[in-house]
């Protein structure tokens, strides 16, 4: 039975069973409510919170990064006794890299150059010794071109 109306909500009899029912009711969607709405903030803050993570950009470019190896005398005497010793072509090429990269070319792998070639008959430091050779071709006499070209055939 009726006895009034608030807000949408019916008051029914003396003890009020089905007034607090609805209200219970309505207080459980609240509760749900208020709890997603502060998971969402919490979720919303903790994300925009989050930093960006930094980058370091350095003016070391890889000529740069090759001569500090070239100076890494550590480095530098393993991959010349692997190279030389063992005719190992990695560390021959890694020798390689470090030298043309670090602005050594002609005058720091000639040497290895010629070794890996005649001992081990490794073409491709044949090929590095004609190009080295033939680095200047304005300075280029006869004999070294000779030579150059002797080095050239025996990388193919």
């Amino acid at each position: 039975m009726r006895i009034s109306e608030r807000s949408g909500y019916f008051v029914a009899d003396k003890d009020g069973r089905e007034f607090i029912e609805e209200n219970f009711n309505l207080i459980k969607i609240m509760k749900s409510n208020i709890i997603m709405i502060v998971v969402i903030s919490a979720l919303t803050f903790a994300c925009n919170n989050k930093e960006e993570p930094k980058v370091h950009i350095t003016s070391e470019n890889s000529g740069t990064f090759f001569k500090e190896k070239l100076s890494n005398q550590k480095l530098m005497d393993s991959l010349e006794n692997r190279a030389l010793c063992s005719g190992d072509t990695l560390a021959y090429n890694e020798l390689k890299g470090i030298y043309y990269i670090g602005g050594q070319k002609v005058t720091g792998l000639l040497y290895y150059s010629l070794i890996m070639s005649n001992k081990y008959n490794y073409k491709r430091a044949s090929y590095d010794v004609y190009d080295i050779l033939t680095h200047d071709k304005k300075v280029l006499d006869d004999k070294t071109k000779k030579m150059a070209n002797d080095y050239l055939e025996k990388s193919k």
